[in-house]
């Protein structure tokens, strides 16, 4: 499996050792600790709002927002509110790992699951391929034996997460989760992640344009309008359509909240309109079309939104998920070949004060419309910084089992631009992300003779006022180096 490093980073950072809520090491508070159900075999089979988390101080108990995750293998068709499965291509079916609804209402945690069409979990306990999600911040010190547990939980059912960063010796936190007995997962409080789904038609299942193939009502293709929003204490984002992200809003540091992007973007190649976020969302036609929510949940950790189809590529599926100050958008890349393949951020035109820099141009250029010529070769990180507005940092990796790809930063900073944008308005300001320039072999299983994969993703860390390439490049070595977890 061949690995390419690809990065983005608009970060202002600081790094304070040793300084999470409860006294861990770890200085990487914008980062999450991600576990499998595996990895927690105590808890396996336990109701998921009777799993709880608490830290250890030194001195007392603290109990800390932790959310379970249910995943299932699902079949795509289900989704999609097809009458007929999906096969691979050797006619077995076809099915993926999704985020599926609970069988229990979480409401008491936090847990909130718009309805989709994806099923609910054929195992309503904590299993294997589970997801548990708790915060770094939100670690504490090792607890000595012989203390005394955590009211409300049953001792006998203990998981103590042991959290390290594998760049860092010295650093790390401990987290231990139970089985809870009269502790409730309200206890541990949230971590200030709101998303709201909110769709201009209104209710999903009575309105929502699947495209032709799926059952009424949901059998024709339109655009499918929406005012979707995340909230965190530390950023904010913005949806107006299945792949439209077209607002983001940095509230740390002093950051004056102005909205900074006019919209993410997709497309083959630099000119090359055929294939756009637009056509995704069929705001501009475009045949086949065929598209659906897999998940939008709100937790007391973390939200996701989760979703499927892109034209002909009808199995793509993007999963975004928004912790307090950083979100990961994953891209399953599932299409009969293509040429190549680009994504990009635009920024809103117009606004000032805005620097963008990279691995390969540290010292940066100014974002004004006014392009510059930057050193050839893929950085692997990008920032955009502000004095006023914040920074935000975006570092891409893929993941491919195809040889031979070649790819390339993308910039472009120019009003009016040419060629003109595929959508959007007529300007290119600080156009920044990465491009795939060679053709990429079919990676839908679906289809024949096709055995490939390819996983393309994005983290943005959003960070305060004049955040330093110093900072930048550190955030980019906490992405590609995930924090290490051991239970015992």
């Amino acid at each position: 499996m061949r690995r390419f490093l690809v990065v983005a980073i608009l970060p202002a950072l600081l790094f304070l050792a040793g300084c999470t809520r409860y006294g861990a090491t770890l200085a990487r508070p914008e980062d999450p600790v991600v576990m499998t159900g595996a990895q927690v075999p105590a808890l396996l089979g336990l109701a998921p709002d009777h799993v709880v988390g608490f830290a250890w101080d030194g001195n007392a108990w603290h109990q800390v927002p932790v959310q379970v995750d249910e995943r299932d293998l699902v079949n795509p068709a289900t989704i999609l509110h097809r009458a007929s499965p999906a096969h691979l291509a050797n006619g077995s079916d076809f099915t993926f790992l999704a985020y599926t609804r609970p069988q229990t209402a979480l409401s008491s945690q936090g847990y909130s699951w718009a309805p989709t069409y994806t099923p609910l979990d054929s195992d309503p306990t904590l299993d294997g391929n589970d997801e548990v999600t708790l915060l770094a911040n939100d670690t504490g010190v090792a607890v000595a034996d012989g203390t005394p547990p955590p009211p409300g939980v049953d001792a006998t059912k203990r998981a103590a997460v042991h959290v390290s960063d594998p760049i860092a010796s010295g650093q790390d936190g401990y987290v231990y989760l139970f089985a809870a007995t009269t502790a409730t997962p309200s206890g541990g409080g949230t971590s200030g992640v709101q998303y709201t789904f909110s769709l201009d038609s209104g209710d999903y299942r009575a309105t929502y344009h699947m495209g032709t193939g799926a059952i009424s009502p949901n059998n024709t293709a339109a655009a499918n309008p929406e005012h979707s929003s995340v909230t965190t204490p530390n950023y904010s984002l913005s949806f107006s359509d299945r792949w439209l992200n077209n607002g983001l809003r940095i509230t740390t540091g002093g950051s004056d909240a102005a909205n900074l992007l006019e919209r993410g973007r997709y497309q083959f190649a630099v000119g090359v309109c055929g294939r756009s976020e637009d056509t995704f969302d069929y705001t501009v036609p475009a045949s086949p079309y065929e598209g659906a929510f897999i998940a939008n949940v709100t937790g007391p950790v973390r939200a996701l939104r989760s979703y499927i189809g892109a034209n002909s590529g009808t199995y793509t599926a993007e999963t975004d998920v928004f912790y307090p100050q950083r979100e990961d958008a994953i891209v399953n890349l599932r299409v009969h070949p293509i040429p190549g393949v680009m994504g990009f951020d635009d920024l809103a035109t117009g606004v000032s004060g805005l620097h963008y820099s990279d691995e390969q141009k540290p010292a940066g250029v100014t974002i004004d419309g006014t392009n510059d010529t930057l050193p050839s070769g893929v950085p692997t990180w990008q920032m955009v910084s502000s004095s006023a507005h914040g920074s935000f940092v975006t570092v891409r990796s893929i993941s491919t089992n195809i040889s031979g790809l070649t790819l390339s930063r993308y910039y472009l900073d120019q009003n009016p631009a040419s060629p003109t944008p595929c959508t959007g308005d007529a300007a290119a300001w600080g156009q920044n992300g990465i491009q795939i320039t060679s053709a990429i072999a079919c990676t839908d299983p679906t289809m024949s003779a096709c055995s490939n994969t390819l996983t393309s993703t994005r983290l943005r860390y959003f960070e305060g006022p004049s955040t330093t390439a110093k900072t930048a490049a550190s955030l980019r070595d906490h992405a590609l180096n995930p924090l290490v977890v051991a239970v015992s």
